[in-house]
């Protein structure tokens, strides 16, 4: 019941304190790493009685001041002092009490306890009592503390804490709940994160530069790499012109014979050359015979022509089939008088029709 009665007392003493400090309550700034600190302290002193010692001495409030060092986040370490003048319950004898205390104190960097900042100290006091009837009492004390911390604007801190003092000889206990306010100074804070680098702009083109060539400058030119030499329209891209490409190839055959004259070989890979070059066209053969011997056989004399030459583009020079047709005319289309030797001999052949186009870049 004493215990919480000096707590409802210590309670009491907190709300006092002025309206302008209770705004400051709000307020969440940022911990510093590290700081100097001074300030007063006001607790309730639970002293264990001893009446050989002391005399009947009751319990009493005890101003103090503070002066304090967090060197880092997790760590601090406080000198302080109290000092009260109290009568004993038996007689009107004064007794004055006096204690310094230093003490080692451990942060829970990160912990947010309802906005406040947690501790655990561990520390050494010494303790005199003084009255004019005895000697002064001299007591060496090994303290321990739990509170806790809170910011109270760009300055000032909030402290609240209990302290458990044990006499290191007579191994007897005070307590010694209080609550200081202290004022912050030479406060460093964690430096803020860099900001992104921006990406630097592109270098603007110099006036009237033309790095292609071509006439246009670089900053209207929507086609900065056209070839040398090439002609281009207003903004710098080319003109294009479609280029086509007529190819026709007489094939000549011996007399009822399908087997392709090596002596066109060459011309036959001509027509393939420009079959790689315009890979989208066809290739029409057209085979044809003379007039001698059936119609029907001669049309099948001409288609087997054709078929003839196809295998060769085929096998000599790699060509897709599927880009070959091959139509058989017979004796219907000669170009020469079949009434001659040398005419028939014209007349049996294979006729290669390709017609290809492309895009190319018109010239300057």
């Amino acid at each position: 019941m004493k215990t919480q009665s000096c707590f409802r007392r210590l309670l009491l003493t907190a709300s006092l304190f002025p309206a302008t400090l209770s705004a400051d309550m709000g307020n969440h700034e940022q911990w510093p790493l590290s700081y100097w600190y001074v300030g007063g302290e006001v607790g309730y002193y639970m002293i264990e009685q001893d009446d050989d010692r002391t005399g009947p001495l009751p319990d009493f409030w005890r101003p103090g001041f503070q002066l304090g060092r967090r060197f880092n986040r997790y760590l601090s370490s406080q000198l302080q002092f109290g000092q009260a003048d109290r009568t004993l319950r038996d007689s009107e004898q004064e007794v004055e009490h006096r204690q310094l205390s230093i003490q080692t104190r451990l942060h829970g960097n990160g912990i947010n306890l309802f906005t406040t900042h947690p501790y655990l100290g561990l520390g050494y006091a010494r303790h005199e009592l003084t009255t004019d009837a005895r000697d002064p009492i001299e007591e060496n004390m090994v303290l321990v503390e739990l509170g806790v911390q809170r910011l109270l604007g760009q300055h000032l801190m909030l402290d609240i804490g209990y302290r458990h003092l044990v006499d290191h000889g007579d191994t007897f206990t005070d307590r010694h709940p209080f609550i200081a306010l202290n004022y912050r100074l030479g406060q460093r804070y964690p430096e803020p994160p860099a900001p992104a680098a921006k990406p630097a702009p592109p270098p603007a083109p110099a006036p009237w530069q033309d790095s292609d060539g071509d006439g246009v400058e670089d900053r209207k030119d929507k086609c900065p790499d056209t070839p040398r030499g090439a002609k281009v329209d207003a903004e710098g891209c080319p003109i294009m012109l479609t280029e086509s490409v007529n190819i026709t190839l007489d094939i000549e055959f011996a007399f009822n014979s399908t087997e392709v004259p090596a002596r066109y070989l060459a011309d036959i890979g001509k027509i393939a050359t420009v079959m790689v070059e315009y890979p989208g066209s066809p290739l029409m053969l057209e085979g044809h015979t003379d007039s001698v011997g059936s119609t029907a056989y001669n049309q099948s004399l001409s288609q087997d022509r054709a078929d003839a030459v196809k295998r060769v583009l085929v096998r000599h020079f790699q060509i897709d089939p599927a880009r070959i047709r091959t139509i058989g005319m017979g004796e219907s289309q000669p170009i020469a008088d079949n009434a001659t030797e040398a005419g028939r001999a014209r007349n049996r052949r294979v006729e290669a029709i390709i017609e290809a186009s492309r895009e190319v870049m018109e010239q300057r």
